[in-house]
């Protein structure tokens, strides 16, 4: 017995296989009744899930002054990047670069921001617990905006508008005029004690950093709030499956074509893909070693998630900090639960799919230029001999062009989405209402 058709039995067995309406009762099914169990999730909006730890999350104002901070190049160290440079609703919340570009050259590719808020873990690696920490890391890293918390204080409390939008929302910022208290640049630099930043934020006192730290730390949460709002909206994938459940056969029709249904038989069948790109995000929100082939452009030799754990573990702004709105028991079992060994050797984060289409290249290292770059990598995999092992799933599929063809239109019915509205992707005119 193979590998799925065990698992179809175990579904048939239990049930699982039994939702929906039959889809052939005016004729042939329209996708193959054999894959069903596994996409009626696809479909399913879950509620948006709580962010306890930013108590902002929610709130309409603070999303509006984030959704201004994040297209504000005030906030990077040269006044030219924000965080639209690298995340671009233009471009899919993404940049279009293999690795990303600000005041430097990162290591990684931007992921696209889509839906963000569903995930559990955040950066490639999962260095991140809640996306309002999230957040805090492009502001302060030297490649990528580069402005020391200290710079960030300082703009938010001397120019003007910024000030009265901060000051209505989290109260007064930090007086940072006085130059023997607070110096022109500081921040924490963990890894090079030596850095004149760091040497000139060891020189504060506890009370002064952390009055700086807290303005970081709010104009994070402002900006995660805005985030939040990113969420892809009604796909022809879920008009097909909602059909499909009701037993519509001319609705779901219309809405993927020949071509796209036998996209999403493979994708959801012989191909497994939805065992990582699963539910309605398309992602496990797990993390996986592709055993990706070698690009110049990111270290070959990049642990990923291994490294990852001990990041968020030790996170200055992880959910369990003194920073977090509720540094809970549940955030701290989330942590205490990671099992950290070399399995983790060279994963990374399993990312949604909605929208894919929109924001090319693709994986964490920018690797493949196109989706169709993707899937025939999927459907005969290069030799791998990097860190870790590749994760079991990715085989050769033997597709030949005419499937590959198939599953890249299926992804692209994923992506054809209506048009977010323009108070979602474009910045305020203002930093408040």
């Amino acid at each position: 017995m193979s590998r799925w058709t065990g698992i179809m039995a175990i579904l048939v067995a239990s049930g699982c296989a039994s939702k929906g309406k039959d889809s052939g009762t005016d004729g042939p099914p329209l996708i193959d009744p054999d894959v069903q169990p596994f996409i009626w999730a696809m479909a399913d909006r879950p509620e948006l899930p709580a962010s306890t730890s930013n108590r902002w999350a929610d709130d309409e104002t603070v999303a509006w002054f984030g959704r201004f901070l994040y297209f504000e190049p005030r906030l990077s160290g040269t006044g030219t990047f924000s965080c639209a440079t690298c995340h671009d609703p233009e471009l899919g919340t993404g940049d279009a670069k293999a690795v990303s570009e600000a005041a430097g050259v990162t290591g990684r590719h931007a992921p696209h921001i889509w839906n963000s808020a569903y995930q559990r873990w955040w950066f490639w690696d999962g260095r991140c617990d809640s996306l309002w920490c999230q957040a805090t890391g492009p502001i302060e890293a030297p490649h990528e905006m580069d402005l020391s918390r200290m710079e960030l204080a300082r703009v938010i409390s001397t120019e003007s508008d910024l000030a009265d939008a901060y000051t209505q929302l989290f109260g007064s910022p930090p007086d940072v005029s006085d130059s023997s208290r607070f110096p022109d640049s500081a921040r924490p630099v963990s890894d090079d004690p030596e850095d004149p930043d760091h040497l000139a934020w060891e020189a504060m006192s506890t009370a002064d950093q952390d009055a700086v730290t807290e303005v970081l730390v709010n104009v994070s949460k402002a900006i995660a709030a805005y985030e939040r709002t990113l969420v892809t909206t009604d796909t022809p994938v879920d008009r097909f499956i909602r059909a499909l459940d009701d037993g519509d056969r001319s609705t779901a029709e219309a809405a993927l074509t020949p071509e796209e249904r036998h996209g999403l038989e493979l994708f959801a069948g012989e191909g497994e893909c939805v065992f990582c790109h699963s539910g309605w995000q398309f992602s496990n929100k797990e993390f996986h070693n592709l055993g990706l082939p070698e690009v110049p452009q990111v270290d070959f030799l990049d642990t990923g998630r291994y490294d990852g754990i001990t990041a968020v573990r030790e996170a200055e702004f992880n959910r369990i900090s003194a920073w977090s709105d509720d540094p809970s028991d549940d955030a701290a079992d989330q942590l205490d639960r990671i099992v950290q060994s070399p399995e983790q050797l060279g994963q990374f984060k399993t990312p949604g799919l909605r929208h894919v289409a929109h924001h090319a290249p693709y994986m964490h290292g920018g690797h493949f230029d196109t989706l169709a770059d993707v899937v025939a990598f999927y459907a005969d995999p290069t030799d791998y001999d990097g860190p870790g092992h590749r994760e079991e799933l990715v085989v050769a599929r033997g597709w030949d062009d005419a499937e590959q063809a198939a599953v890249v239109a299926f992804l692209e019915a994923l992506s054809t989405t209506d048009a977010p509205s323009a108070d979602r992707i474009t910045a305020p005119a203002t930093p408040l209402p």
